[in-house]
Formats: C-alpha cells, sequence, structure tokens
C-alpha cells in the first residue's frame, strides 16, 4: 500500500499546486453554473440553442488543448532541466499556432455558420436562436486563444496563483454583464442569448489584455516579444510538431467523437437535450479536481522526467493516481445528494428537471472512474507517450462510445437516460485499458536529453 500513498510532505506539496488551480476552476465552473441557470431561467429554446452553438466552441476548445498540451509537455520538462530559455522558445511557438487556430475558425463561423449549427440540429428555431449567439460569440476565440496558451504555460511550471486572480475578474466582469445584458437589469437593453455572448466576449477580451500585461512586465518567468514571434526555433518546432499532431488529433477526434454522441442523444429526444446541458455545466465543478491534478502530474513528474529522477516520477504517479481517486469518490457522494436541489433551479419543464436528476446522479456515481483514467491520461502525456494518450482517449471513444450510441439511436427506440447510463459506463472499461498502458511504462522517460 506505500506504493500508492505518500508521506505529508507530498501531500502539501500536491495541494500546494492543484489547490489554486481547484479554486480557480471552482470560481469559473461556479460562474458559468449561474450563467447557465440564467441562460435557462429565459427557457428551453435559450438553453438548447447555446448548448447547440458551444459544440464548435468545444472543438476549437479541444484543438487548443491538444496544442498547449504538446507545449506544456516540453515547457514542463525544459523547467525541470532549468532550461528558461527553451520554455520561452516554445510558448512563442505555441501562441502563433493557437493565434493561426483561432482565425481559422472564425473564418469557418463566419462564411458557413448555419451549415455549422445544422449538423447539431435539425429545429429551425433553435438553428436561428444559435447563429444569434454565434454571430457574436465568434469573437471570443481569438482572445481565449492566446489566454489560455499563456494559462497554460503558466500552470506547466507550476505558476498557479495568478490564475486563481485573472479568472476570478474575469468570471465577475462576465456574470455582471450576463446579469444585466440577458435580462435588461438597470436600463440595459433585454436581448437573451445575444446578451450572453456580448458578457462572454467582454469578459474575454479582458482576460486577454491582463494576461498580455503581465508578459509585457516580465513579471513571472515568461514575457513576450512580438518581434520573437516572428522568430521560430525550427529545431523545437519539429520536435513540438512531432508530440503536438498525435495531441491535438486525439483532442480533435475526442472532441468530434463527443459531437457524435451528442447527436446520438438528440435522435433519442431533442426536447430533453437541455438536461445534458446542465449536467455537463453543473460536473465542471466536480472536474475541477481534473485541472489541479494535471498540474500536480506536470511537476511532480514532468518536472521529475525533465531532471531525469525517473523512479521518483514512477512513485508520484502512483500516488497522485490514488490520492485523485479518494477526492473523486468524495465529491461524487456529494454531488449524489445535491442533484435533486439543482434541479429546481431551472425554469424548464418537469421531465427536463427529471432528466437532469439522473443524468447528473449517473455522472457523479462514476466520477472516481473518470479520475483515475484522467490521471493516466495526464501522467502518459506528461512522459510524451501520445500515441498510448491518443489510443486511451479519443481511440476508445470512437471504438466504443461512437459505434455504440450511433447503433443504437439509429436502429433502437432507446430512451435517452439509458443510452447515457451505457455510454458513461464504458469508461469501467476503458480503465483497464488505462492501467496497461500505465503499466506498461512508456511514459517514464527524459525528452530533454534526445533533443
Amino acid at each position: 500500500m506505500k506504493k500508492f500513498f505518500g508521506n505529508k510532505v507530498f501531500y502539501m506539496t500536491t495541494l500546494s499546486i492543484a489547490l489554486p488551480i481547484m479554486a480557480q476552476q471552482f470560481v469559473t465552473s461556479f460562474v458559468n453554473l449561474i450563467d447557465n441557470i440564467m441562460i435557462g431561467s429565459v427557457g428551453s429554446l435559450a438553453l438548447t440553442s447555446v448548448t447547440v452553438a458551444n459544440r464548435i466552441y468545444i472543438i476549437f476548445n479541444s484543438t487548443l488543448f491538444g496544442i498547449c498540451g504538446a507545449a506544456g509537455i516540453f515547457i514542463a520538462q525544459y523547467y525541470g532541466a532549468n532550461d528558461r530559455k527553451k520554455c520561452q522558445k516554445i510558448l512563442n511557438i505555441n501562441i502563433v499556432v493557437a493565434l493561426t487556430i483561432a482565425c481559422l475558425f472564425v473564418i469557418s463561423l463566419l462564411i458557413i455558420p448555419e451549415q455549422l449549427i445544422e449538423i447539431f440540429s435539425s429545429q429551425p428555431d433553435v438553428i436561428n436562436e444559435s447563429l444569434k449567439y454565434l454571430q457574436i460569440a465568434l469573437l471570443t476565440y481569438i482572445p481565449y486563444a492566446f489566454s489560455f496558451t499563456v494559462m497554460m504555460a503558466f500552470r506547466a511550471v507550476g505558476i498557479n496563483k495568478i490564475q486563481l486572480v485573472v479568472g476570478s475578474i474575469t468570471v465577475a466582469i462576465n456574470t455582471t454583464l450576463n446579469y444585466l445584458l440577458i435580462f435588461g437589469h438597470f436600463g440595459c437593453p433585454q436581448l437573451g442569448v445575444q446578451g450572453a455572448a456580448i458578457a462572454t466576449t467582454i469578459a474575454r477580451l479582458v482576460e486577454m489584455l491582463i494576461y498580455l500585461l503581465l508578459l509585457l512586465k516580465h513579471k513571472y518567468l515568461f514575457t513576450i516579444s512580438f518581434k520573437d514571434l516572428f522568430h521560430i526555433d525550427f529545431s523545437l518546432l519539429k520536435s513540438l510538431t512531432r508530440k503536438a499532431i498525435p495531441l491535438t488529433m486525439n483532442e480533435i477526434f475526442y472532441s468530434l467523437g463527443l459531437s457524435i454522441i451528442f447527436i446520438s442523444y438528440m435522435r433519442c429526444s431533442e426536447n430533453l437535450i437541455s438536461a445534458i446541458s446542465v449536467v455537463d455545466t453543473v460536473m465542471q465543478i466536480a472536474y475541477i479536481i481534473f485541472g489541479g491534478l494535471s498540474s500536480a502530474v506536470s511537476i511532480l513528474i514532468g518536472n521529475r522526467l525533465g531532471a531525469n529522477q525517473i523512479d521518483e516520477a514512477k512513485s508520484n504517479a502512483y500516488k497522485l493516481i490514488m490520492f485523485g481517486v479518494i477526492v473523486g469518490l468524495s465529491i461524487g457522494v456529494l454531488f449524489i445528494i445535491i442533484a435533486p436541489y439543482i434541479a429546481v433551479f431551472y425554469n424548464v419543464e418537469d421531465v427536463i428537471k427529471e432528466t437532469i436528476v439522473k443524468l447528473l446522479s449517473i455522472k457523479s456515481f462514476l466520477l472516481p472512474v473518470y479520475v483515475y483514467n484522467v490521471c493516466v491520461f495526464f501522467t502518459l502525456r506528461a512522459g510524451g507517450d501520445t500515441f498510448s494518450t491518443m489510443l486511451l482517449d479519443s481511440g476508445f471513444l470512437w471504438c466504443a462510445g461512437v459505434l455504440i450510441s450511433t447503433v443504437l439511436s439509429m436502429f433502437t427506440n432507446i430512451p435517452l437516460v439509458l443510452l447515457y447510463a451505457i455510454i458513461e459506463s464504458l469508461d469501467v472499461l476503458k480503465l483497464f485499458v488505462a492501467t496497461y498502458f500505465l503499466k506498461k511504462g512508456n511514459w517514464a522517460k527524459n525528452m530533454t536529453v534526445n533533443m
């Protein structure tokens, strides 16, 4: 059992890394829940429309996560090897790539917005409301790309407290403007879903400006020079690309897989789809553990690998996984208890409220399993084993979740709740696949010595 439990120093170190990230994500997730309730109070059409429009944003965010994840691997290991100069060069590359991706998404949303929305919904009312939201929300893509890139670089080296401050400012602005613009309080126009989009856009612009000022002042490890952004270290770019391609493809395929599963849920009952939006938003609060653990993995495993402390990295991996599972179990029990109380906040039909409780209970029950799989994913990624992460993540999703959800939704009359339970329970099978890759040990290597 000593293999899975650390001493007091280990847990104090883990918490010092994880808690600021978890606090920042809690603030963000809690405010997202409040925003979700605000939009839901307008009606189920507004809630469904924003849910559908945000499917495109989820694909965009997943793409960024793959790119920044690859950069984070190298930043964490070079930081462990005490090579600050290369950490900065990798951030420069990452900013350029992320902004390029954001521009491509914005161009697509300007040229073919309706066609993209129609992938996820066939109801004219939903499509029209989604387009109203999306024509403003697309302005968030570029500032978010910059902020997310800088935030993930900070996280890779353990600069976590500033993210809590910036995140708190951002969500405070977003929530206040949502209250004013969705409902038209204090003389502001009542704009509904468009008000929510305007609030998010302003908040993201402020967030970007704060991170830009932090880099320009060189208050932390990183800085920014617009001249250096156009002077790319191609040897680093080549190494980064080798890791970024499988990680980014994994995230793209994973988000596309989730979108196909979402379409399968729509086939079962488009009227109940707003319940999934509520559950996803509520569970973001439970998922704060993921952000904290990913940061802890980056420091306690990625930095150790970069410092060539392979055995210590392996030991930390097992301890972090056990720690995550215990925390996940505790949070899961709590959410099962409070699930019935969350649904009452929404101005939706009783059948949707009942569905919210059922889906939330399913997710909460499986939370320890999710945490285990996520911890293994980040451990594999910390060591640069991107091929295994792709097989574990998007590979498993397509071979199991996408296939089963598509077949069942197209060829049976399965109820939404039952299909949801089946698809989510597949993570139990994924746990065994994750354990195989963890024990295989291909992730436990120092990449900085090969570059």
